[in-house]
């Protein structure tokens, strides 16, 4: 799991904003682009480094708006966020590409999966959210990495036995607290903005996805955060939707646990 993220990268988008990201795992690998869950930043793919090498995957983990090294944008959208991905993809010389979207990065792996088809090879969904997903209070600032982690212990407490060892192992646990306290690097109006955006209709049907883009979700059933009926919901609405569901599994311990069979997916 070893990565200092010392890549930190940013391109200037046409509209004038700056978009962060970093890359991880094999840089000649196959691409999957990472989307992070909510609050979240680009740092999460250091969590799955080590797996992306092994499975010969190269990520590129992306922050969204106002959330890392991301600039804020005012009156976006989900939808409008395969445009940015399109953009980088582009600056990257990558035509064709895999995304995954974990938890709250769902929406918008299923965004590009309706707007971009034609670039994409394979989609993934990894504990993610469906329309109208509330996602609780909204947040207010991490001030320190001690904030961050604190929360990381207080909310371990309320969640199934395979989600707490996951998210408590040592190594992880570490990572977890690095990647929320980077959500907050510009203050809290990123994840504030986005908390609004899961509440409101998304912009697209997911029955509207086309059958041809090959959309993998992966779910366990004793997911607290994204209970798994919004799972299987959001995976019957996706014509030609593939679907893995875990009776033993949580929100976290479904991706942590099983990173290997999704990347080598995701990259074939």
């Amino acid at each position: 799991m070893a990565n200092n993220e010392s890549n930190a990268r940013t391109i200037r988008l046409r509209d004038g904003r700056q978009l962060g990201y970093s890359e991880f795992g094999e840089p000649t690998g196959n691409p999957i682009f990472h989307f992070h869950g909510y609050p979240g930043s680009r740092l999460e793919g250091r969590i799955l480094h080590s797996a992306a090498a092994r499975c010969n995957a190269r990520f590129i983990a992306v922050d969204r708006p106002g959330m890392g090294l991301s600039d804020f944008k005012r009156a976006r959208t989900i939808l409008d966020w395969p445009d940015d991905i399109v953009e980088l993809a582009d600056f990257l010389h990558i035509n064709q590409f895999a995304v995954d979207g974990a938890s709250g990065g769902g929406p918008y792996s299923l965004a590009c999966a309706y707007k971009i088809p034609e670039r994409l090879s394979h989609v993934g969904v990894l504990s993610g959210v469906g329309p109208h997903w509330d996602p609780g209070e909204p947040w207010m600032k991490l001030n320190s990495l001690i904030d961050a982690e604190n929360f990381w212990l207080k909310f371990s407490e309320k969640m199934p036995k395979p989600d707490k060892k996951a998210v408590l192992n040592p190594q992880v646990f570490r990572l977890l607290g690095e990647e929320l306290f980077e959500a907050f690097r510009q203050g809290a109006d990123g994840p504030s903005y986005e908390r609004e955006l899961y509440l409101r209709d998304w912009g697209f049907k997911l029955q509207d996805i086309s059958p041809t883009v090959g959309v993998h979700l992966w779910h366990g059933e004793l997911d607290v955060n994204v209970p798994i009926r919004m799972g299987r919901a959001v995976g019957k609405a996706i014509p030609n939707c593939k679907t893995e569901f875990y009776a033993y599994e949580g929100h976290y311990s479904t991706i942590l646990n099983h990173l290997e069979e999704i990347i080598t997916f995701l990259g074939s």
